[in-house]
């Protein structure tokens, strides 16, 4: 089939519904954000904002793989709309204790992570439903217009935050997410297309995702990138960005959030070209587009001004959001749909629990070295990662290649 442009799959019903589910809780997400980390930096300092963020991503690492099974042995359209459910459920008495005053931090915590827990499972069955709303072919076109929407709407989430905080609590911040969620549980309600693999002969099993990424080497590596990838940049970004801001350009925080914004825009960039451009190779530009770190983190530890820096916070959003949509779409073209899902839950592991890993084992360097040693390092590091999976994934498959043509030839 021919490939679509942006306003041809919106005339879809069933994408035009999922990307407004998506949309809204996304925007939910982006108020809940901002209630999230002030409540556990008021309860808990810094070390309440670790205990949330940890929180925040751990769940994908131990829900990550079930919701891959969960998404190719179920109906992937209502596991979507269970996990709304259930996250909608979750915040309303969250939000009311946060109103009375009797919020603990434990309890965000808590909530933290089963709010992640849910993701695991809407992302997997989300990712592997999406090709049947706009086909294989148009796969990179539909996930480059939700990320730079969503992106866009996170950035203007923050903003309108920052303006209601004048007349409204932040608790109530938890209803809006929370009502976000309901609605996008309605709107996925009407969707026709459900999607699923019930019909397997027997139970789906971890391992049969793996070994269906066995014949795509480069989509492998890809995957493993991806997740040593994100370790470094999250890592790095987490702790060493507020730090940069603070230490080395004298900001405050108000200069932290132009950062972040600055990063939100590079991503919804990003998003619109892969929207309107296609990439034939995915899974290799994916590993590539990790190189826009090197003037990105380069930026970060030699200019020493806070212009350059929002430039270099701008091409860390392009690189990131780069290559999470071409391996995304990468999977989603290449990857059988009856293996689907569990390949879309190993991604959603290797990109949400690497923030995990990153917190655990990079943001620890910024206790004992400066950040722009940090940013330094960084700023090889990433580039060698991608470039050295791109050139063993090729090396792969060449060798495999070699291999069916003498089983050929015998």
């Amino acid at each position: 089939m021919e490939r679509q442009g942006a306003l041809e799959l919106f005339r879809r019903p069933d994408f035009r519904r999922v990307y407004l589910a998506v949309i809204a809780s996304e925007l939910g997400d982006a108020f809940q954000y901002v209630a999230l980390m002030w409540f556990a930096l008021v309860s808990g300092g810094p070390l309440g904002v670790l205990a949330v963020r940890l929180a925040d991503s751990v769940p994908a690492l131990a829900f990550g793989f079930h919701g891959g099974l969960v998404a190719d042995r179920l109906d992937r359209r209502r596991t979507m709309v269970a996990a709304d459910v259930f996250r909608g459920a979750l915040l309303v008495p969250i939000a009311v204790l946060g109103l009375n005053g009797e919020l603990p931090l434990w309890l965000l915590v808590v909530a933290a992570f089963a709010l992640t827990a849910a993701a695991s499972y809407f992302d997997p069955a989300y990712g592997a439903l999406l090709p049947e709303l706009v086909e294989r072919e148009n796969v990179q076109r539909a996930n480059g217009i939700v990320r730079a929407t969503a992106d866009a709407l996170a950035v203007g989430g923050w903003a309108a935050a920052a303006g209601l905080l004048a007349f409204m609590p932040i608790s109530a911040f938890f209803a809006v997410n929370a009502a976000s969620f309901f609605v996008s549980a309605a709107l996925l309600l009407r969707v026709v297309h459900r999607g699923g693999r019930a019909s397997h002969s027997a139970a789906p099993r971890v391992r049969e995702g793996f070994s269906a990424l066995r014949p795509l080497p480069v989509l492998a590596t890809a995957v493993i990138v991806l997740g040593v990838a994100v370790t470094i940049s999250s890592g790095t970004w987490i702790v060493g960005v507020p730090t940069l801001v603070r230490d080395e350009l004298g900001r405050g925080a108000g200069s932290f959030s132009l950062m972040a914004a600055a990063y939100a825009v590079g991503s919804v960039t990003a998003g619109i070209v892969l929207s309107r451009v296609e990439v034939r190779r995915k899974a290799l530009g994916s590993m590539l587009a990790w190189c826009f770190y090197l003037p990105a983190y380069g930026l970060f530890a030699f200019a020493g001004s806070f212009g350059l820096a929002l430039v270099g916070a701008a091409l860390c959003g392009i690189g990131q959001g780069t290559a999470y949509v071409l391996v995304t779409s990468a999977a989603q073209e290449e990857v059988p749909d009856g293996f689907l899902g569990r390949v879309m839950g190993l991604i959603s592991i290797t990109h949400r629990g690497a923030h995990a890993t990153g917190l655990l084992f990079v943001s620890p360097l910024f206790a004992v070295l400066a950040p722009s040693t940090v940013f330094a390092a960084a700023a090889i590091a990433l580039p060698l990662v991608g470039i050295a999976g791109a050139a063993l994934s090729l090396r792969a498959g060449e060798a495999r290649g070699l291999a069916t043509a003498r089983i050929h030839r015998s």
